[in-house]
C-alpha cells in the first residue's frame, strides 16, 4: 500500500508535468527592477513558477490545480543572459516580497521559520549580504516580531516608500520606517498614511502627464490621435495609432526626483519674489519718511500686492504638481528617456493575434510631432487574452500556466526594456532594433 498514494496522484495528474523552480519557465512576474553598477545594468525579476498537481476536464472546460513557488532572477542588460537565480520557495509558506534597491543592496522581506524577516542580497549575484539582526540593529525589539500575514497581503505591511524609506509593521500593528542608508528605525502613527507610489502598476494609459502643465490624451476609436490638454487639438503630423496607449514611468525614485526638482524650482522663484516684496515694503517706508506722496505710496502698495498674488499663484502651482505622483493621482507621468521623447504602443491590426507595435515619438509644444521609429515586436501579442486561442499563441506557450497581467518598462541611456507576456525585449533607442529578447 505504500505505493497507493503516488499511483493515485500519477493518474490524477496524468496531464501534469514536473517543472523545475531553478530552470523552468516562469508563469508570472511579480515585480522588476533595473539596477546599475560600475559593471553595467542588471534586470532583476521576481518570478513565479506554477506547479500543477491535478488537471480536470469537462464540459469543454479544463481546470488545473496546483501551487506556486517564487524566485529572483538577474539578467545582464548587455545581452540578456542569466547572471544568477535564487529560489525563494513556496508562495505562501515561504512568502517573499522584493522592496527596493538601495546602497547596492536588494532589500526584501521573507518568511523564515514561520516569521517574517528583513534581508538583503547582492543585486548581481543574488547572494545574501546581511542577516536580519544586522539590518534591525537599531531596533532589535522588531526581530521576530514583524507582522504575520499571508503571502497575498504581504505588500500591505512591508513596502518601500520613496519619501519615507522601508515601511514595516510589527505584530501589534504599529508602523515603522527604516532608512536603508543609515538603518535608522523610527515609529510613526498616521492613520491616513498613503505611501508615495505610482498610481497604477499598469504601465500603459490613454492619458498621461507630459510635464507639470500639459496632459496628452489619445482620442478616437479604434484609431487614436494625440491631443493636448492645452488646446484639445490633435498634434500636427500625428499619423494615429490603432488602440494606442502611452507608456508611463513606474520608477518611483525617478518620478519623485522629478517632482522634487520641480518643487525646488518653484520655491526658488517664491524666495526671489519674497525678497522683492520685502524690498518694496522697505522702499515704501523710506519714501514716506522723506516725501509723503500719496500716489507714490499707492503705486508701491499695488506692486507689493501684485508680487503677493504671484507668490500665491506659484504656491497653488506647487500643490498641483503632486497629483500625478500621489496615491490619489488620476494621471501618471510619461516614460521619457529624454524630455519630450516618449512611447506609444499600439496594435498591428484588428485581428485577435495582432502583434504589438511600438512608436518612439518626439514632441515640443508648438511644434509638429516627430517619429523617431516604429518597431514590430515579434511574439508580443497586443492583447494576450484575445490571442490565447490562436495557433501562434499555443506554439509560443505550449506548456505551463502563463499569466500576463504583469507589464513593465524602463530605460537605460541607450536602450528601452519592455516586459510583456512573460518576455523582455531590449530595444535600441536610436534605431528601434530589438537587441535581444528573453522568455522568463
Amino acid at each position: 500500500m505504500k505505493y497507493a498514494i503516488p499511483i493515485l496522484l500519477l493518474f490524477a495528474c496524468s496531464g501534469c508535468f514536473f517543472k523545475s523552480d531553478e530552470n523552468g519557465s516562469a508563469d508570472d512576474i511579480i515585480r522588476e527592477f533595473l539596477y546599475t553598477d560600475s559593471a553595467g545594468q542588471v534586470l532583476i525579476a521576481h518570478e513565479k513558477v506554477f506547479h500543477a498537481t491535478s488537471k480536470e476536464s469537462g464540459g469543454g472546460v479544463t481546470s488545473v490545480s496546483g501551487y506556486s513557488s517564487t524566485r529572483v532572477s538577474a539578467y545582464d542588460v548587455h545581452d540578456g543572459h542569466l547572471l544568477a537565480r535564487k529560489v525563494l520557495g513556496d508562495e505562501q509558506d515561504e512568502a517573499s516580497s522584493l522592496l527596493t534597491i538601495s546602497g547596492n543592496k536588494l532589500w526584501y522581506v521573507t518568511r523564515k521559520n514561520k516569521h517574517f524577516a528583513l534581508a538583503t542580497m547582492d543585486p548581481r549575484t543574488l547572494k545574501d549580504i546581511a542577516l536580519p539582526a544586522t539590518l534591525l540593529q537599531q531596533a532589535p525589539f522588531l526581530n521576530g516580531r514583524l507582522y504575520q500575514t499571508d503571502g497575498f497581503q504581504l505588500k500591505q505591511y512591508f513596502l518601500y516608500d520613496a519619501n519615507r524609506g522601508i515601511v514595516l509593521n510589527d505584530d501589534q500593528g504599529f508602523r515603522y520606517t527604516l532608512d536603508p542608508a543609515t538603518l535608522k528605525v523610527e515609529k510613526f502613527n498616521d492613520p491616513g498614511y498613503q505611501p508615495f507610489f505610482i498610481r497604477s502598476p499598469e504601465p500603459t494609459t490613454s492619458t498621461a502627464a507630459y510635464d507639470d502643465k500639459i496632459r496628452l490624451q489619445l482620442i478616437g476609436n479604434p484609431r487614436n490621435y494625440i491631443n493636448t490638454s492645452a488646446d484639445g487639438k490633435p498634434l500636427e503630423h500625428d499619423l494615429g495609432y490603432l488602440n494606442g496607449r502611452f507608456l508611463t514611468d513606474g520608477n518611483v525614485d525617478r518620478v519623485r526626483s522629478l517632482q522634487t526638482s520641480q518643487l525646488q524650482e518653484i520655491q526658488n522663484q517664491v524666495n526671489l519674489l519674497k525678497k522683492l516684496q520685502d524690498s518694496l515694503k522697505q522702499l515704501k517706508v523710506q519714501q514716506l519718511s522723506v516725501v509723503p506722496d500719496k500716489d507714490i505710496s499707492t503705486n508701491r502698495q499695488i506692486a507689493i500686492l501684485q508680487v503677493g498674488y504671484r507668490m500665491d499663484d506659484l504656491t497653488r502651482k506647487a500643490a498641483l504638481i503632486t497629483p500625478y505622483h500621489s496615491a490619489t493621482a488620476d494621471i501618471d507621468r510619461l516614460l521619457e528617456p529624454t524630455p519630450g521623447n516618449f512611447f506609444v504602443i499600439h496594435a498591428s491590426t484588428g485581428a485577435r493575434d495582432a502583434q504589438l507595435l511600438l512608436s518612439y515619438l518626439d514632441w515640443t509644444p508648438g511644434q509638429p510631432l516627430k517619429q523617431h521609429w516604429q518597431a514590430t515586436l515579434q511574439d508580443f501579442f497586443f492583447d494576450p487574452n484575445n490571442a490565447r486561442e490562436t495557433n501562434m499563441f499555443k506554439s509560443t506557450f505550449s506548456s505551463g500556466n502563463p499569466e500576463f497581467n504583469f507589464k513593465w518598462a524602463d530605460f537605460t541611456k541607450q536602450q528601452l526594456l519592455l516586459t510583456w507576456m512573460l518576455h523582455t525585449a531590449c530595444i535600441d533607442l536610436q534605431t528601434g532594433k530589438v537587441i535581444w529578447k528573453i522568455r522568463h
